[in-house]
């Protein structure tokens, strides 16, 4: 009987002992589970965190333009945040008119937007020291292998890029075919001069109702004319014309004034860059100067017809004087917290064969090669037309790309505020442009001391 309750309490005894080893290797798979499911918690929550990280980078970008170009550029922003859910971007956009100046604000205050864009004025930024050097990403965030060498060249600065150029364009005269018809005046040739133009212009006025023949080109038609020439404004530490060049220009605008062809001051001090509120979409003037890019702009606020034309050339020289030139950059403030995501941004927006796609030719022919086969392969008729005269600008011009004088905006004013004053007559042309030569001297000093 013992010996049977001693088997009985060691039979008890192993159950017990085995049940307790099946127990315990339960909760060993259950710990083993419970570890992993850490584990793939953890490794979650890093990834949330750093998504989480991704969401919170916000970018600024601004740039001017007409309502196209807003247009096409918000879409291309929405693309790029589809694509990168981690980026906000808000848009800063306007006319020209007060661009900079909010700009010019916001770098005095250290709340400028992250990317910004520029014109021939962004040596005078770089100068200020506000611009953020771009070579660190070159060829990591940013890829320029297929961008054209001149361009790359136009935005370097001491050997330093600091910006990325957003098209090639060229100067050029906007022709408003509808109104040519209405006055019964047939269009002219393209190889036309000087003495064409002044007496064209005049015939136009005379033969539509409240539109002027022309509009005056301002200080970048000043550069075209110097260029007929072989002259220019600055380049490379020289101011390349005299006083009476100055004169020149000025008494041949006079003398259309005079004439009947060109605008008189009331309509002409009323210009604007905006295409909608240009002189010629609201008929004011049935030619005006403007960007080869900007076509599509002015031809889309207007359902008149437009047509591009070189500026008329030198009799003398026989040279028309337009260049090829970088219209825009992109370009990061240096006191931006996201460089990385500034400079990912830019290079989506000139590599991006989807997105530039959308931007089509608004800020002037792709310099990426690849982009701009693309685009040539599927062009519209207005897409055609910009490469058409960007091509008959490379086959009938030498002119050199001359980038904007030192203290661009300070200058820029001077020339206007000289045109207003010979306008209405507050000088005459000869002392007008003599003050305005010795300022402008002056001027180009300040700013070459500054840039040292």
């Amino acid at each position: 009987m013992k010996k049977w309750y001693l088997f009985l309490v060691l039979a008890f005894l192993t159950a017990l002992v085995v049940a307790c080893s099946s127990d315990s290797a339960s909760e060993d798979e259950e710990d083993t589970g419970s570890e992993d499911t850490t584990e793939t918690e953890s490794n979650d929550t890093e990834n949330d965190e750093e998504a989480s990280d991704k969401e919170e980078v916000t970018l600024r970008v601004a740039w001017w333009g007409g309502q196209e170009r807003h247009d096409r550029t918000l879409q291309v922003i929405e693309m790029y945040e589809e694509e990168n859910p981690h980026v906000t971007i808000e848009a800063e956009y306007s006319g020209f008119d007060g661009y900079f100046d909010k700009l010019n604000t916001q770098l005095a205050a250290g709340n400028a937007p992250d990317v910004i864009q520029f014109g021939g004025n962004l040596n005078d930024f770089v100068a200020r020291d506000v611009i953020l050097p771009l070579d660190d990403y070159v060829g990591n965030e940013i890829d320029t292998s297929l961008h054209g060498e001149s361009m790359l060249e136009s935005a370097t600065f001491n050997d330093q890029l600091f910006g990325i150029t957003l098209g090639t364009t060229a100067w050029g005269l906007l022709l408003n075919e509808t109104a040519f018809e209405e006055a019964g005046i047939s269009m002219p040739s393209k190889e036309w001069t000087w003495e064409d133009f002044k007496e064209l212009t005049p015939q136009l006025t005379e033969n539509l109702d409240g539109t002027y023949g022309t509009g005056d080109f301002g200080e970048d038609g000043f550069g075209v004319f110097l260029s007929q020439t072989d002259k220019f404004t600055y380049l490379d530490g020289e101011i390349g014309f005299e006083a009476e060049d100055v004169k020149e220009w000025f008494n041949l605008w006079k003398e259309l004034r005079e004439s009947g062809g060109a605008a008189i001051p009331e309509v002409q001090v009323s210009a604007t860059q905006t295409p909608e509120q240009s002189l010629i979409v609201q008929r004011d003037v049935a030619i005006e100067s403007v960007a080869s890019n900007q076509l599509g702009a002015y031809t889309g606020a207007t359902e008149d017809e437009f047509e591009l034309y070189p500026y008329p050339s030198n009799t003398e020289t026989g040279k028309n004087g337009v260049s090829l030139r970088p219209s825009q950059y992109f370009a990061a403030y240096k006191d931006t917290e996201h460089p990385e995501e500034a400079a990912k941004f830019m290079d989506y927006f000139v590599n991006n064969i989807e997105a530039t796609e959308v931007l089509g030719n608004d800020r002037g022919a792709p310099v990426n090669s690849d982009v701009r086969k693309n685009l040539i392969d599927q062009a519209t008729e207005l897409d055609e037309a910009v490469y058409s005269y960007i091509d008959l600008v490379s086959e009938t011009s030498d002119a050199p790309y001359v980038p904007n004088l030192p203290g661009y905006n300070e200058n820029t004013q001077l020339f206007t505020e000289t045109e207003q004053i010979i306008y209405y007559e507050q000088q005459s042309v000869d002392e007008a442009s003599e003050e305005y030569y010795e300022e402008l001297l002056s001027n180009i000093e300040k700013y070459e001391v500054e840039e040292e």
